[in-house]
């Protein structure tokens, strides 16, 4: 298919040599929503279909990473190295202040969960990640409203649509592919090794020390004393083997897949490891020639144990920062198996004990099951139904072990949730295809989607362990339990249609319209409606149509312009309609119920809306041996909900749910194909450049708001957080900042310092300016060598790990001035040019220095070098010998070198992870396990 058809007469009995030449350019089919297959060329948006040999290029066990710089406009950050940890995907910026910004995940035409439990005390994982890599056939990323308009409520974001293998007709195949790994950090924070153990006391004389301290403000370590790089050695090689084994056959009339994947994967940190378990069958018949049905199921288990991170009480790095240059973290036991303590009064726990008597298990078991049914009657109907259900169960303990140091907790702590999580869809079709006249054909469609979610989690702490070493909830006394519940039930409703209308299969008119049923607005709220249009026209078959021919063999081969105007509405989070009651507000209060001014809801909220707009051309040259795929988008999210917003205490609570704000985002992509040689050529080589910008900007917030932030992604001793700022990004920042006058001078006080206040910052933005990813594949004879190299320009990054280890006295930058004395530029309260110096002593460093956000923001540019891979395919001749069609040996670098001048370990940080909605804390490196870099070394065969 795809070349013309050559007739060749056989003159002798010997072999021929034939080589085909490409034919007329096939029209290209892609998976767009509902699963719909559709020619791209009648396409009025962009998207982008990535293979899955491309997704499997960089071997990522998180299928999400596995789109990392294969697709213009679309960002994609990891949480770090811990294993298992969460990443974050956004479609042309974010959509909502405080909501859920990253896409819709589909599979096989049924939306499933990719939440994540909150990351704030340990690394936790998106539920995409469950999925097997393995299985995947494609995924296609529909980008913005436009592209995802008739999934309504849930793809203002966009979405993603997997498509998972299939049966093939043909010979039953067995398949087997394994790899083994071995990584390390990517590197570790520089610190300083000449002032060792000890915290400065100031007197009249000076500055004394005590040695009794986590500091490293102490006195200068003496000549032989051993020093220990406490953070670096923390850190181990960790192991990796990943194995899949699947199976293929199929008929005309019916096929099947199944296929088992299992991954053991270690972590850098001792103790801490991912392991998953897949199991996927996809069974497909023909029962008549009309009627046809489909059944699959995917069962996964995953095994998560963790360390603690961050802000967290028990946080590997912020207790590994609290040994200095001359103390031995590795030394942390007593004679009698107890936790030694290196100081007095220490009240934080060893990260190596922590690591073996505090363990954090987080176990999931889950089935996706869909059900197919398709039958075709009256030559130009379809009926199509599916039913799908993701259904989930999670087990999550965090313990902190009998032999604590931490205050209150030295019997020991549990807390720990059960989540059922149910989810039904159910989507019902009726398509309609005919061929009006020979130049006018026309598609309908009209569907209906009903979808129930209902999630319970139980919550259980508790202190005190009776037994030594029994890490249960029943080895505590009932008086030291406390237990709640959470239930959270949701039904959509909706009702959808599509006109499509082609002119000679060269003009195209796509009209789109869905209603939504959402309970979690008020019944007189509830139903809104909501439309798109788009129009794609290919300009050189119009040409054709009139006799024009603009294409030639040389030249220009196919141009397609597309404009689409689409809007999508947004129903509120589970619950912001009511206001609920507490208890124990304080110390002093009752145990009764009462207002508490925290669980604040609001019912009146109205549905928001994005209206979106994008233009853009598909142009081709030489044969399809140079593509060009560029679009430009606007879109404005009117009408915001928002939920728990922080507002004064004169208003009678602490926080609010209401409606009001406007996002705009606006950007370019451009996808750049190359065939860098000709067909013919011995060697094949193809160059993919993905290119994408964008700006989100907040245009609006209600009433006297000037920023909207989330306390959960509060950085270490309350620094910074990041902020959504009116007239700035979505994605900024406040943070300490000194006062400063009307002319924008710092005001010094009479003791040398400013004054630090919680501000915004309006130049601040935590997301790129512009991303490319340039993937390149080169092949010759059996070797094939691919690479992916990503550059990310602009977007700040806030360095909270710097100000923690300023804080310590750790950080390089507080050696060189050390107890020196320093005159800080800014006026006095008249105006005057400061002339008050302050020392650089352990006061100026914590309470000033390590404070003061203004010092830790940093550019967050990079070029990375994301992965090479060699692999060779052994020949016939060799398979004929082992009697099997296929085998493949494969060598992986990941992560081999970075180039930025960012100061900390790694640019590429989201140390929350996922779990921070709204702003999100993307681009905030607070604490967490870096990243992580490795090989891989693969095996793939069949028979």
């Amino acid at each position: 298919m795809g070349y013309q058809t050559k007739e060749i007469k056989a003159t002798s009995a010997g072999p021929l040599d034939i080589t085909l030449e490409a034919g007329d350019l096939l029209d290209e089919v892609i998976i767009t929503a509902l699963g719909i297959k559709k020619e791209k060329r009648a396409l009025g948006y962009a998207v982008q279909a990535v293979e899955a040999e491309a997704l499997m290029e960089g071997n990522q066990n998180n299928m999400v990473n596995g789109l990392q710089g294969k697709v213009s406009g679309v960002t994609v950050v990891n949480s770090g190295g811990a294993p298992g940890s969460s990443s974050i995907i956004l479609i042309r910026g974010g959509s909502s202040i405080t909501g859920n910004n990253q896409p819709l995940f589909v599979v096989d035409g049924i939306p499933i969960d990719n939440s994540t439990s909150s990351s704030l005390e340990v690394a936790s994982t998106n539920r995409a990640s469950d999925i097997n890599p393995a299985d995947i056939e494609s995924v296609s990323v529909l980008k913005g409203p436009a592209a995802a308009a008739l999934y309504g409520i849930q793809a203002a974001g966009g979405a993603v649509i997997i498509t998972t293998k299939r049966g093939k007709s043909g010979v039953s195949t067995v398949t087997y592919s394994g790899s083994i790994s071995s990584d390390k950090v990517i590197g570790t924070p520089k610190v300083q090794t000449m002032y060792g153990k000890g915290a400065q006391i100031r007197t009249s004389g000076g500055i004394t020390y005590d040695p009794e301290s986590s500091l490293s403000f102490g006195q200068a370590i003496g000549a032989g004393t051993p020093i220990f790089n406490n953070i670096e050695e923390f850190y181990d090689t960790a192991n990796t083997q990943n194995h899949n084994v699947s199976y293929s056959s199929g008929t005309d009339k019916s096929n099947i897949y199944m296929s088992i994947g299992d991954l053991s994967q270690k972590g850098v940190i001792q103790g801490t490891s991912y392991d998953k378990t897949s199991f996927k069958v996809n069974a497909n018949s023909n029962i008549t020639d009309n009627f046809t049905v489909g059944i699959s199921a995917n069962y996964i288990t995953t095994d998560i144990s963790s360390s603690k991170q961050g802000n967290a009480s028990g946080s590997s790095f912020g207790s590994l920062l609290a040994y200095p240059g001359d103390v031995n973290a590795k030394d942390y036991l007593n004679a009698d198996g107890s936790q030694k303590a290196f100081f007095l009064d220490q009240q934080f726990d060893n990260p190596y004990w922590s690591v073996h008597n505090s363990p954090n298990t987080d176990e999931t078991k889950r089935l996706i099951g869909i059900i197919s049914l398709n039958y075709n009657f009256l030559n130009d109907f379809n009926l199509s139904y599916k039913i799908g259900t993701d259904n989930y169960t999670e087990f999550n303990k965090k313990i902190t072990g009998d032999g604590s140091l931490i205050d209150t907790r030295e019997d020991g702590y549990i807390t720990q949730f059960e989540k059922d999580h149910t989810r039904l869809t159910s989507n019902l079709f009726l398509n309609y295809q005919k061929d009006i006249t020979e130049d006018l054909s026309f598609d309908g469609m009209i569907g209906n989607s009903v979808e129930e979610l209902d999630v319970r989690t139980t919550f259980t702490s508790g202190r005190s362990f009776l037994a030594p070493g029994i890490h249960s909830i029943g080895n505590i006394l009932k008086e030291n339990q406390e237990i709640s519940e959470l239930i959270t039930r949701k039904r959509i409703v909706g009702v959808f249609g599509e006109l499509k209308f082609g002119w000679k299969n060269a003009v195209f008119l796509n009209l789109t319209g869905r209603n939504d049923w959402s309970s979690t607005l008020p019944k007189d709220k509830r139903s809104f409606f909501y439309p798109s249009v788009g129009m794609s026209a290919v300009v050189s078959d119009l040409f054709k149509v009139y006799g024009n021919d603009i294409t030639s063999e040389n030249g220009l081969t196919y141009f397609k312009l597309r404009a689409t105007w689409a809007q999508v509405g947004k129903d509120a989070p589970i619950g912001a309609l009511e206001s609920s009651l507490g208890t124990n507000i304080n110390g002093l209060a009752s145990s009764a119920y009462t207002w508490n001014g925290v669980n604040v809801g609001n019912p009146n909220l109205e549905p928001e809306f994005t209206n979106s707009f994008e233009i853009g051309t598909d142009i081709r040259f030489l044969q399809n041996r140079i593509g060009l795929d560029l679009t430009y988008y606007t879109s404005t999210s009117d009408n915001q909900i928002l939920r728990d917003i922080r507002v004064p205490p004169t208003t009678g609570t602490f926080y609010a749910t209401l409606n009001g704000g406007s996002i705009k985002n606006s950007g370019v992509e451009a996808m750049l194909r190359l065939q860098m040689l000709p067909s013919t050529s011995k060697v094949s080589w193809n160059l993919d450049f993905n290119f994408g910008t964008n700006k989100s900007k907040v245009k609006e917030l209600p009433g006297f708001l000037s920023e909207v932030y989330l306390s959960d992604s509060w950085t270490f001793r309350n620094s910074a957080a990041g902020a959504a700022v009116l007239d700035g990004s979505l994605f900024g920042l406040r943070g300490k900042r000194p006062v400063r006058n009307e002319n924008g001078d710092v005001i010094i006080n009479s003791n040398g310092l400013p004054t630090l206040t919680d501000q915004t910052y309006d130049d601040v933005n935590r997301i790129p300016d512009w991303t490319l990813g340039i993937s390149n594949s080169i092949g010759y004879k059996n070797f094939n060598l691919s690479f992916l190299f990503d550059i990310v320009q602009g977007g700040d990054v806030y360095n909270a790990t710097e100000s923690a280890l300023v804080y310590y006295g750790l950080s390089t930058n507080t050696i060189a001035d050390r107890n020196q004395t320093v005159v800080l530029p800014g006026v006095d309260a008249a105006g005057n040019p400061n002339t008050v110096a302050v020392e650089k002593d352990q006061n100026f460093y914590q309470n000033y220095y390590s404070q003061n956000s203004e010092n830790f923001i940093e550019d967050g540019s990079f070029a990375r070098l994301r992965y090479v891979t060699l692999s060779y395919k052994f020949p016939s001749q060799v398979l004929d010998k082992l009697s099997i069609t296929g085998l493949e040996l494969y060598v992986t670098g990941r992560n081999l070198f970075t180039i930025t001048n960012y100061s900390g370990v790694d640019p590429e940080v989201n140390t929350f992870g996922a779990g921070i909605a709204g702003a999100g804390s993307m681009n905030i490196d607070n604490l967490g396990t870096p990243n992580v870099k490795g090989f891989d070394l693969g095996l793939k065969f069949r028979f």
